[in-house]
């Protein structure tokens, strides 16, 4: 019996020495992730610029200036000659310019869909479309180009001369109402009605001359 034991035994601590060998000389199966975050790639191709478009600004007009909700933040827009590289940013699009050949000094500066037109010391502009370069232009009550008469008087819009309605009516000391006799001139927002349907947008807008 001694014989096979040392036998048994030899053959243990051989298998044991080659185990032991294996395990020191062989490289792992497998790394961590640290090591796979470094691993160097076998080819490194250059991506295409992924386009973000945001949702596009809206134009809120009101009777001193308009103001841009949403994109990138921005003074208030006038209605001066000034004003114009601001129009330009907001909408993102140059406008076509051209001189009134019905009155000397008065310059239109025209997006499609927006006028931005300019006088010596005053301006306005004339919108006649929901949308302006893909920005919606609306006032501060939600109405735009396309709003009905229904939601012009919910929002407090009121009769004015024609099928104009008015909304944001305040009066201008120091001037005279030429539609109502020894009345104060009124500056407003006047909303051309076609129908039942705001057809443009006028802003500002008076009852005492000018534009």
């Amino acid at each position: 019996m001694r014989p096979l034991r040392t036998a048994l035994a030899g053959a243990t601590a051989l298998l044991g020495l080659t185990l032991t060998h294996v395990s020191c000389t062989s490289e792992p199966t497998s790394s961590g992730l640290m090591d796979v975050a470094t691993l160097p790639t076998a080819r490194s191709e250059a991506l295409p610029a992924v386009e973000v478009v945001s949702v596009a600004s809206a134009i809120v007009v009101g009777l001193e200036h308009a103001t841009v909700e949403g994109g990138t933040a921005q003074e208030p827009l006038g209605y001066e000659a000034e004003a114009v590289d601001g129009w330009r940013s907001a909408l993102g699009a140059d406008p076509a310019r051209s001189d009134s050949p019905s009155a000397e000094g008065i310059v239109a500066h025209d997006w499609p869909g927006l006028r931005l037109l300019l006088a010596a010391d005053e301006g306005s502009v004339s919108i006649t479309a929901a949308e302006v370069n893909g920005h919606p232009v609306r006032t501060a009550h939600g109405l735009a180009v396309g709003s009905t008469r229904a939601e012009a008087v919910a929002a407090g819009a009121l009769p004015g001369s024609g099928h104009e309605l008015r909304i944001d009516v305040r009066e201008v000391p120091g001037t005279s109402s030429s539609e109502r006799p020894d009345s104060v001139g009124t500056k407003f927002i006047a909303l051309e009605m076609d129908g039942d349907t705001v057809a443009s947008i006028r802003v500002p807008a008076n009852d005492f001359g000018g534009q």
